[in-house]
């Protein structure tokens, strides 16, 4: 039982230190992102980093004269990025050889019982608070304007598990580990299942395939960097002025490369004369996009002079694919 409390307090020790080695708190907030870039840090720490179809595994921590980190391509991004965080955990504390499978997605990092070795206790600690420190947590708060109160909402869960690049699930116990929700509302919130959440955001749009991720996208992601997955769909929901004359130009989404699949209008005050509407509008990835958007509300005589616009960034490019990490591959082509 002390082991692996001390376990616990090594591995959650060493991302802390690691967030602050690699100045990682300031790139977040420097580069308005809201998620750790995990494979970033492994790249830094030194070690090539290979994707690869594995069958029984989910990664692999490889140090020999060249330090390996393979991850397998056979899993969703949250997957993905918690297995690299894993690997970067034995990395970092210079651990032995590790070949891991789906047991790390199984063992709750902060439990005190158990029969994992030490090193397998530090890692699984170590990614839990490297992927959802306290003060991104904070930040994310901040910058959404979301309550703990909200928090219990399943759907406010959702789009914050997005937001930090962690499952659902992972993000509800983290959410309760850093005293945001409780334990009852934990237990309430992982009874529900993400498709239920993801056609509450849809209505009546379905999409091809539910494993894709649904984002709701407000005012309040303004010059955020949305990082998610090639063929997931955007919920952007903004108030309008219509009554004055102003609507939302969506085209610029079309010339981005994006799909809309839904176009809808909600009066959220059918009584007023000429007051504003909510629009909402669906889009969809249809490849590996990367690039920024800026969307306009304006009238349509007087196009150049917008009420509002809403800077979006996105780099929809996971889950990886077979091979080097990209950044890395470019890196070593260049160099060539």
């Amino acid at each position: 039982m002390v082991d692996n409390r001390a376990a616990i307090l090594t591995g959650a020790k060493a991302a802390h230190t690691l967030h602050r080695d690699l100045g990682i708190r300031e790139q977040i907030e420097r580069g308005n992102a809201s998620r750790i870039d995990v494979f970033s840090a492994i790249s830094k720490l030194g070690a090539t980093l290979m994707f690869q179809p594995l069958d029984k595994l989910l990664g692999a921590y490889l140090p020999s004269e060249e330090l390996g980190v393979l991850i397998t391509t056979r899993r969703q991004l949250p997957v993905q990025r918690f297995t690299g965080a894993h690997e970067l955990g034995h990395l970092y504390m210079r651990h032995e050889p590790s070949l891991d499978d789906d047991n790390i997605l199984r063992r709750s990092p902060f439990s005190t019982t158990g029969t994992a070795d030490r090193q397998e206790r530090e890692a699984d600690a170590f990614a839990s608070m490297f992927l959802a420190p306290a003060w991104l947590v904070a930040l994310m708060l901040q910058r959404q304007g979301w309550s703990a109160r909200q928090l219990a909402d399943p759907a406010y869960m959702y789009q914050a598990s997005l937001r930090l690049g962690t499952s659902y699930r992972a993000t509800c116990y983290a959410l309760e580990r850093h005293k945001v929700i409780s334990r009852a509302q934990r237990e309430r919130l992982i009874d529900v299942e993400p498709k239920q959440i993801k056609q509450e955001f849809l209505g009546d749009y379905k999409p091809p395939d539910w494993h894709v991720d649904v984002w709701l996208l407000t005012e309040r992601d303004e010059g955020s960097l949305i990082e998610g997955g090639r063929n997931d769909l955007f919920v952007v929901k903004l108030r309008e002025n219509s009554g004055a004359g102003y609507l939302w130009n969506f085209d610029q989404l079309r010339d981005a490369g994006f799909a809309l699949v839904d176009d809808d209008r909600e009066d959220t005050a059918p009584d007023a004369i000429g007051g504003a509407l909510t629009r909402k509008v669906t889009a969809r990835s249809e490849d590996r996009l990367q690039g920024e958007v800026t969307l306009r509300e304006s009238r349509p005589w007087a196009a150049d002079v917008p009420l509002h616009q809403l800077l979006l960034r996105y780099d929809l490019r996971g889950p990886e694919s077979p091979g080097m990490w990209e950044p890395e591959l470019r890196r070593v082509l260049q160099a060539a």
